[in-house]
C-alpha cells in the first residue's frame, strides 16, 4: 500500500477551494469551487457517505479551463441533514450550486456511484440547464427483469472513536475494496470525520439511505436529451458485463463509454491520473 503522497498530489491539494454555502429546501448545502466563474461549468457529485472533499485531487486538474464545483449532497460533508431523500431534491441542490458558483447553462456533471443517479436525474429534469452528464462506475438501470427493493438497512456503522487518529485510521470506503494509494484514504478520512461530544465519528448521515426513495430510471436515461458518458473500472464489483451492455444500449446512441485498467468501484481513488485523462478526453467534445 502507497502511504507516500507524490508530487502531484501536493501540487493538486495546494490548490485550495473557494468555501461556499447555499440553503435548498430549509437544508443548508455545502459546497466549493476551484477556477474563475465564467468558464464553462463542471460540477462533480460525491458517492454514498462521501463528499466533496474526494474530488480534491482531481478538480484542479480542470480548473484552467472550466470553473469546477463540488458539493456536499444533503446527509453528507459539511451539509445539512434531511428527514427524507430523493432525487429531485438532490436534483435542485445541484442546480442551486451551479447557480450560487455563477455557472451557466454550459454545464457537465459528474456523479460518482450514487451520484451517477443524481446527475441522471438532473440532466433529464433539467436539458435546458444541463450540456451533458458523465456517469463515473454507477448503475444507473437495472437489467430487465431486476428488482432492486432494498432488504436490508442502510445504516452507516457509525463507531464513535476517543480521538481524530483512531477514526481515520478505522475509515473505509463504502462499498468496500482494496486501494493501493493509502495517502487518498487518509487526505479524504481527515475530511469525513467530526467531533461529537461523545468523540470523533463520520459526518455522514447513517441513516441516509433508509430515508432515500429509490426509483427506476431506465426511461430517464432512453429519454435523455444531454450528451452522456461513462467512465468504468475493470476491476469493479458493482458493474457487470451485462450492466454495461445494458446502459450501453439504454443510453443514447454513440455515447463514450471509457474503462480504468486496474480500478475497481472508487475509480478515481484506484487511478486518480488514468481517471483525470478519461474525463478530460471525455469533456473535449463539449468543452
Amino acid at each position: 500500500m502507497n502511504s507516500e503522497r507524490p508530487a502531484w498530489f501536493d501540487t493538486a491539494i495546494a490548490h485550495t477551494a473557494t468555501e461556499h454555502s447555499v440553503a435548498v429546501d430549509g437544508c443548508p448545502i455545502a459546497y466549493r469551487c476551484w477556477g474563475e466563474a465564467g468558464r464553462p461549468g463542471l460540477l462533480l457529485i460525491h458517492g454514498y457517505s462521501a463528499n466533496s472533499h474526494w474530488w480534491d485531487f482531481i478538480a484542479p486538474a480542470f480548473a484552467t479551463d472550466h470553473r469546477v464545483a463540488a458539493l456536499d449532497c444533503s446527509g453528507a460533508g459539511d451539509s445539512g441533514h434531511r428527514e427524507r431523500y430523493d432525487l429531485d431534491t438532490y436534483a435542485r441542490e445541484v442546480l442551486a450550486v451551479a447557480a450560487g458558483a455563477g455557472i451557466g447553462d454550459d454545464l457537465v456533471v459528474v456523479g460518482h456511484s450514487f451520484g451517477g443517479g443524481i446527475a441522471l436525474r438532473t440532466a433529464a429534469t433539467h436539458s435546458e440547464r444541463i450540456k451533458a452528464m458523465i456517469s463515473v462506475d454507477a448503475k444507473l438501470v437495472p437489467l430487465p427483469g431486476e428488482h432492486r427493493p432494498r432488504s436490508t438497512s442502510g445504516f452507516l456503522p457509525h463507531t464513535v472513536y476517543p480521538d481524530a487518529e483512531g477514526a481515520i485510521a478505522g475509515f473505509r470506503v463504502v462499498p468496500p475494496q482494496r486501494c493501493a494509494n493509502q495517502f487518498l484514504l487518509d487526505h479524504i478520512a481527515r475530511h469525513s470525520i467530526r467531533q461529537t461530544p461523545d468523540g470523533w465519528e463520520l459526518k455522514a448521515d447513517a441513516a441516509l439511505l433508509d430515508r432515500f426513495r429509490f426509483e427506476d430510471q431506465t426511461d430517464a436515461l432512453l429519454g435523455l436529451a444531454t450528451g452522456f458518458g461513462m467512465i468504468h473500472g475493470t476491476l469493479s464489483a458493482s458493474i457487470t458485463e451485462e450492466d454495461l451492455a445494458y446502459l450501453q444500449y439504454v443510453a443514447p446512441r454513440g455515447s463514450p463509454f471509457r474503462a480504468i485498467p486496474g480500478a475497481a468501484h472508487h475509480v478515481f481513488l484506484d487511478q486518480p491520473l488514468a481517471f483525470i485523462d478519461a474525463l478530460r478526453e471525455m469533456l473535449a467534445p463539449w468543452a
